[in-house]
């Protein structure tokens, strides 16, 4: 799998006005006036806070793509087990691979 860090996708959380699901504040209104009255407009709200850390993302980039894209070692495993005839998938293993897959949509 190869994942494609060069472009830029979601902003920064600190930079986005938008709330829960999408939408904006609590009633309409913008992050910074719902931080205001967050006695009333929070109250029974999920709140979760991320922070964005460019260098560490950079860094972790940086890992993700030195790692090859494929683990050579692995196949090789799997490629001897096949061969001696030593690898085996039962039934239900299958179907809950082709029922993830399906539900993943590709």
């Amino acid at each position: 799998m190869r994942v494609d860090l060069t472009s830029r996708g979601v902003e920064p959380p600190e930079n986005s006005k938008t709330g829960r699901a999408g939408q904006t504040g609590a009633s309409g209104t913008s992050a910074s006036s719902a931080s205001s009255s967050s006695s009333t407009s929070t109250l029974g709200l999920d709140q979760a806070s991320f922070s964005f850390d460019p260098a560490r993302v950079q860094s972790l980039a940086a890992q993700v793509l030195a790692q090859p894209e494929i683990r050579q070692a692995k196949v090789q495993a799997l490629q001897q087990a096949i061969g001696n005839g030593e690898y085996s998938v039962s039934a239900g293993q299958v179907a809950d691979a082709m029922v993830s897959e399906l539900g993943s949509g590709t």
